[in-house]
């Protein structure tokens, strides 16, 4: 009998943001953290006006172009922290950091850790301050399909 087909995933577990910026114009943001992986997205939920938010989410990524159990190239997965204006408004970029992983940097389930990630500009004249705490890691399922 033949082994069944699996599928891999990578799951992004958004924990929680520290020492982010205030963007509403009242001293706080509304953040949410969108996840771009391999041509798919995926968001939290916004926490409203807090700096240092706790979103405890685990968003899933179909993972394409596996060969054994080596990690074969792809584009980077990238987690941006971003103000919600329609929680309040934003005279700047909503803009509150970044961070980019490398697809050598996820591990298996049961190998990942708690890891935080000084969040990053995009271009030169962003401000951005504060560290984003992700698990990231790939596991391997049944194909159902």
């Amino acid at each position: 009998m033949a082994a069944a087909e699996t599928v891999r995933k990578l799951v992004v577990e958004v924990v929680e943001a520290r020492n982010l910026l205030p963007k509403d114009g009242t001293g706080t943001s509304s953040p949410y953290a969108r996840v771009d992986f391999d041509g798919q997205r995926r968001k939290t939920h916004t926490v409203p006006r807090e700096l240092n938010p706790a979103w405890n989410e685990a968003l899933e990524f179909n993972f394409a172009g596996v060969a054994g159990d080596v990690v074969v190239g792809g584009e980077p997965l990238e987690v941006a922290v971003l103000h919600d204006v329609r929680v309040g408004p934003s005279r700047r970029s909503n803009f509150l950091g970044r961070v980019r992983l490398d697809a050598r940097q996820f591990v298996r389930k049961g190998e990942e850790a708690l890891i935080y990630f000084p969040l990053e500009k995009k271009g030169f004249f962003n401000w951005v301050r504060g560290e984003i705490g992700l698990r990231v890691y790939y596991l391997d399922e049944p194909d159902l399909s």
